[in-house]
């Protein structure tokens, strides 16, 4: 499913980005077409008025004036004295040029019409854009002076040959341009699409194995809650007692189960509130000592505590929540903790952050479990997980520190065991 949205987005990212590329290129190409074309036909009224200027001054013509001028301005001229063709047509140009004039001559007197019937002026000419009946382009010029009591006819042909090739030498040059443009984006597209999808794609796999591992948690309980149900059916008076007590464990077990999912919830979807208050951390760990130091006895652990001397500035956190952090922390230190060990909770401050730290001397973390200590249903150590220890734990630990915008974080002690700090801001 994923490989196909991640060609259908590759696709339509380069789709639109490359019609964006082509549609600034024609438009470019467009403007830079419209002004080289203008600008070579600025080049051919030019060289026609200067044409037009010397035929003027001159009162004879030579056949080297116009085999020079006509090489010199890359001109085919023709000439006609009162419309009869002048010897030098027929001498200079090829039957093919001689009907090619003479179809530019009618054309532009059948365009327009006074050049044709000739004026009061001393001459009169007109340029404009000619194709010819074989679908070639020329800049054409017809120009009639009046010669005493004649009047002389010139036609001028400039091939736009140059100019159509560098047109199509530049529309070439666009083409290719834009066929490694649109590859790149293709590249450029797939390779973002794909890091676009990564974390959706990690979060459906996370999706999914949290709730492959919920329902592997959840089947437990229910399945002993299950079986007591059917042996306290069958079993004598006395024997019941012992049923109802395993149904109440595992309901208050699948309870717990249920709050902790439904806290990572409310987490995934923003739904997450804290009640901040002005908290004093040193009361805080001070009572949260006091409770579990029988538990530690229990464990045969000794909990230490360590506040500092001046007196903490208030930290704005959620109480009750920072109670929770640090509950599952000390229950975990006592869990993996060896018999004869300690575990110590210190608060500091320094540079408006408060740090908070949890150590043992215990069995410790292995480094390859470290990255994933934080990850939903994770244990690091499969064979002493008890039943109360679901893998939620430092998950839940880590949601709240960050919904605070803190930090937690593990590091090993030199004792050998482990020490988690936790970095809140004042």
């Amino acid at each position: 499913m994923y490989q196909k949205l991640h060609r259908r987005l590759t696709l339509l990212f380069t789709g639109i980005a490359g019609a964006i590329l082509i549609g600034m290129s024609i438009s470019y190409l467009y403007m830079s077409e419209h002004e080289l074309e203008e600008n070579y036909f600025l080049t051919f009224s030019s060289n026609v008025s200067s044409l037009i200027s010397t035929l003027e001054q001159q009162d004879t013509i030579t056949w080297e004036w116009i085999s020079k001028t006509s090489s010199n301005q890359n001109f085919l001229l023709a000439f006609y004295d009162n419309d009869a063709p002048l010897f030098y047509n027929r001498i200079v140009l090829s039957e093919n040029e001689l009907v090619l004039m003479e179809e530019a001559k009618t054309y532009i007197e059948t365009v327009y019409p006074i050049l044709k019937n000739g004026s009061d002026y001393s001459a009169v000419h007109q340029e404009l854009s000619w194709t010819s009946p074989d679908k070639k382009r020329y800049h054409a010029a017809m120009i009639k002076l009046h010669k005493n009591s004649d009047i002389l006819t010139v036609i001028v042909l400039s091939s736009n040959q140059f100019l159509d090739g560098q047109i199509q030498t530049q529309r070439l040059r666009f083409l290719f341009l834009n066929i490694a443009g649109i590859f790149i984006l293709l590249l450029f597209s797939w390779h973002y699409t794909g890091k676009l999808l990564a974390p959706i794609i990690e979060a459906r796999q996370k999706q999914t194995a949290f709730v492959a591992a919920a329902s592997h948690e959840l089947r437990t309980p229910i399945a002993v809650i299950s079986s007591a149900i059917s042996a306290a059916r069958a079993a004598q008076e006395l024997q019941k007692e012992r049923f109802i007590h395993i149904i109440e464990e595992e309901s208050r077990r699948l309870s717990t189960l249920t709050e902790d999912l439904l806290l990572l919830n409310r987490a995934d979807t923003g739904e997450f509130l804290l009640q901040l208050q002005p908290v004093e951390l040193d009361t805080l760990l001070l009572n949260i000592f006091e409770s579990f130091e029988l538990l530690a006895k229990e464990h045969n652990i000794t909990l230490k505590i360590e506040l500092p001397e001046d007196p903490l500035p208030c930290c704005r956190c959620d109480k009750g929540r920072i109670e929770q952090v640090l509950g599952i922390l000390i229950s975990n230190s006592l869990s993996y903790g060896t018999a004869g060990g300690y575990t110590k909770l210190a608060v500091s401050y320094n540079k408006s952050m408060f740090w908070i730290t949890v150590e043992d001397n215990g069995i410790g973390i292995a480094d390859k479990d470290k990255p994933h200590i934080f990850d939903r249903f994770y244990r690091a150590d499969k064979s002493r997980s008890g039943k109360e220890h679901f893998g939620l734990g430092l998950c839940i630990a880590k949601e709240i520190i960050d919904a605070h915008n803190g930090t937690i974080k593990v590091t090993d002690t030199p004792m050998g065991g482990t020490r988690f700090f936790i970095l809140l801001k004042a």
